[in-house]
């Protein structure tokens, strides 16, 4: 009776083990993480990388903040996404003491990080004088060739175009990295 009690404690000793060694395996064969998210759009596939959404697009690794779908109802007037397509450069500004500033450098800064991709330059600058030794950008420096994005608060979300000045408007920070993934998801086709 006690050597039935003894492999029966070897048994379940062993068993422990095994299943201890199997889990340690499976971290090192499949990883640490779960599986990555995955959505397509327009036959883009759409991957959930940490914190950001990835997708290659034009045979580059585009990162965005949020997928397609999430900002496809941002409002876009016609013409003011396309005045941005097929450029070398484009300038974005806004205004260094608005309430939304953090909100729209990150803006800026995730559309240079992505945009650079693709050999496009996004010069940053603000509309008026600062210790920043920034340029002083404004609608008045916009060009067919060179088109500015203006980064400023609005009551509603949305992008329209004054002149050759594609006005970027959002009423909070999350919705100003919105409205540049809608703009990206623009400049590079995804959303027409």
């Amino acid at each position: 009776m006690k050597e039935k009690r003894e492999k029966k404690r070897w048994g379940l000793i062993l068993f422990i083990i095994l299943i201890m060694i199997g889990t340690s395996v499976s971290f090192v064969f499949f990883g640490f993480s779960p599986q990555n998210e995955v959505v397509k759009y327009n036959g883009i596939k759409f991957t959930k990388v940490q914190d950001r959404w990835e997708a290659k697009i034009n045979g580059e690794i585009a990162a965005f903040s949020f997928q397609p779908s999430d900002v496809e109802g941002v409002f876009a007037l016609d013409g003011s996404i396309q005045r941005l397509q097929n450029k070398f450069e484009i300038d974005a500004t806004y205004d260094l003491n608005s309430t939304f500033a953090q909100a729209i450098a990150l803006a800026q800064h995730q559309m240079a990080l992505t945009l650079s991709q693709y050999n496009i330059y996004i010069r940053k600058g603000f509309t008026a004088n600062s210790t920043f030794n920034l340029p002083v950008i404004t609608c008045g420096n916009a060009t067919l060739n060179v088109p500015v994005v203006y980064f400023r608060h609005g009551n509603t979300t949305g992008i329209h175009v004054e002149g050759n000045c594609v006005i970027a408007e959002a009423s909070s920070n999350a919705d100003f990295i919105k409205v540049k993934d809608r703009l990206l998801y623009g400049i590079l086709g995804v959303i027409k």
